[in-house]
């Protein structure tokens, strides 16, 4: 994917007024893997993916009742995947094993039961995070402006607005804001409606206060309570209790190999896909790295309801030269949907949406978006407080799109 120099963002961050210096991270602009992997990805001990969980499963299915919320373990067999090796990696790093498993027949689901969410590869794999409690790096906390002025920036009727970061013309990215999706979901489906998913399955938030960073900490896991896959759990739950059926898969596709983690999610939402062709919507849910010029990390932070929450961006793919994404509009009209209700409920929840020339695998539905929750700067509290109020957002205009 296209290259980007940390200039050129910062160039862009300051052209936008949002943070002078601050840099927000592209994800098809990994870091550097040997850094990573020589600080061994925090990973304090080898997790053992054959481990018994309660409450996020062990690779097996697990099925979500809204009324009354309970779980039903169905056990499956645990196939080991196999993945090409990693580019670059130190010799002294063992590359770490994927693991996941073939989404369940849709008879596995017990529709009768009407379940309504599906979650699935997703391993415990527990580690004490709070060994990372040096007081290096003070974090700056930023509420970033969920409705800023500017040339590039265009407002949304319902609140909120799109950063367009593209060559196209602002009248025409404006006009386009407006048209409605197409996009019909079926609430209260025995069948999915919805994926929600992670390219970045190991990406983590702060410990403790918030206040500080350890120098020593990547803000990467395994420990899918703690991650980006906690947050897509708190998001599916508020589906599910909507009536939308979803399906949450923790698939783990940056751990062997961060350079090809896309491809690897690539891989694994379209076999969801084919699976469930029901599905007309996936969310890929990260969590941003923003850092100012001096390497200081930035929390994406408001107070929503008397509780700080980490703010939340979409990313929404347009097609260029490079990049190709053929009905990148129709994800945008969906994206431009999401983000007026996010706002409108949540005042300053936001970031305006991100609408570049990217991909990140969103030429495979034209419901296909990236959800930035938070930063590094974040903790994991307000990060989960978060997925909370964007499901319940979301829930709501999905629900607005049922037929």
């Amino acid at each position: 994917m296209k290259k980007h120099t940390g200039l050129q963002f910062a160039a862009a961050a300051a052209a936008a007024a949002i943070i002078p210096f601050a840099v927000s991270k592209a994800v098809d602009n990994p870091p550097d893997v040997s850094k990573i992997m020589a600080a061994a990805i925090n990973f304090t001990a080898n997790p053992s993916f054959s481990t018994e969980i309660s409450g996020f499963g062990n690779g097996n299915l697990i099925l979500y009742k809204p009324n009354p919320p309970e779980i039903t373990q169905i056990n499956t067999e645990v196939p080991s995947r196999q993945t090409d090796p990693p580019e670059t990696e130190p010799d002294s790093v063992t590359e770490p094993e994927i693991i996941s498993t073939e989404p369940p027949a849709a008879e596995e689901t017990n529709p009768a039961d009407k379940s309504y969410m599906i979650t699935q590869n997703i391993f415990e794999a527990p580690e004490d995070l709070s060994v990372f409690g040096s007081s290096d790096l003070k974090v700056r906390k930023t509420t970033f402006d969920s409705n800023p002025d500017g040339f590039n920036f265009i407002p949304l009727a319902m609140g909120g607005r799109v950063r367009n970061c593209t060559e196209l013309d602002n009248d025409f990215v404006k006009s386009e804001s407006e048209i409605p999706t197409e996009i019909k979901l079926e609430a209260y489906s025995d069948l999915p409606q919805v994926l929600i998913m992670h390219t970045h399955t190991t990406e983590s938030y702060l410990v403790g206060s918030g206040d500080f960073q350890d120098e020593n900490y990547t803000c990467r896991t395994a420990d899918s309570t703690q991650s980006v896959v906690a947050v897509g759990q708190k998001m599916s739950e508020k589906l599910a209790e909507k009536g939308i059926c979803v399906i949450h898969d923790g698939t783990l596709h940056d751990r062997a190999d961060f350079n090809k983690a896309y491809a690897y999610s690539e891989e694994t939402v379209a076999k969801i896909l084919e699976k469930y062709p029901s599905i007309k919507v996936v969310f890929d849910v990260h969590r941003d790295g923003i850092v100012e010029g001096d390497g200081t990390p930035v929390a994406a932070v408001n107070t929503i309801n008397g509780k700080e929450a980490a703010q939340v961006m979409i990313i929404s793919a347009a097609t260029d030269g490079y990049y190709y994404v053929p009905d990148y509009l129709q994800n945008f009209h969906f994206a431009c949907l999401l983000q007026q209700y996010m706002e409108s409920t949540n005042p300053g929840i936001t970031r305006p949406i991100l609408f570049q020339y990217c991909n990140y695998n969103q030429h495979l539905t034209t419901g296909s978006l990236l959800l930035e929750v938070g930063s590094q700067g974040n903790t994991l509290e307000q990060a989960l407080y978060t997925g909370e109020l964007i499901g319940e957002s979301i829930g709501a205009a999905l629900m607005s799109i049922c037929e």
